[in-house]
């Protein structure tokens, strides 16, 4: 076997070795990549809920609700009807704002993807007695379009003294 094809062959061997080693290195930097990109998606996604819920609910502007909520917005909640308009109505309804401009405290926020939850206490109101209430969102190209939500009053006679919250 003559110099050129003993490096032909040392050079067919060492690419068919290095192949599979390639393929798993692009496949874990895709993977880092992938993971990056969800990471910085549900930051901004839980960074625009709280922005949203904080205007909304604790300023007081229902201009938040062209800003950050979707047209086809879907409303799980039974009380609620879907879209800007049925936020409009139950925040009017419920008396929210009613009271004074507030500071929202988000006692939890969870966030992974396009889902992110609060849990919020919210100060009783003239139609509503104070309440622990965790909400869920959805948001899809940076608008909230979905949203599910669990409101429980905090009872004045509670059998345990640990804070609902």
């Amino acid at each position: 076997m003559n110099t050129f094809s003993r490096f032909a062959c040392a050079l067919l061997v060492a690419t068919a070795v290095q192949a599979p080693l390639l393929a798993t290195a692009q496949a874990a930097d895709s993977a880092a990549a992938k993971a990056v990109k969800q990471q910085t998606l549900t930051q901004k996604n839980k960074a625009l809920v709280m922005k949203a819920y904080q205007e909304l609910f604790g300023d007081h502007d229902f201009g938040a609700l062209d800003r950050y909520w979707g047209d086809t917005y879907i409303q799980h909640n039974p009380y609620m009807a879907d879209g800007r308009e049925g936020v409009r109505e139950f925040v009017e309804k419920m008396g929210y704002f009613k009271g004074p401009k507030q500071k929202i405290d988000f006692l939890r926020v969870i966030a992974e993807g396009d889902l992110v939850m609060v849990q919020v206490r919210q100060p009783a109101s003239p139609a509503s007695p104070e309440m622990v209430v965790v909400d869920i969102f959805r948001v899809e190209k940076n608008k909230i379009v979905e949203h599910w939500d669990v409101m429980q009053a905090v009872p004045a006679d509670a059998t345990n003294k640990r804070p609902m919250y």
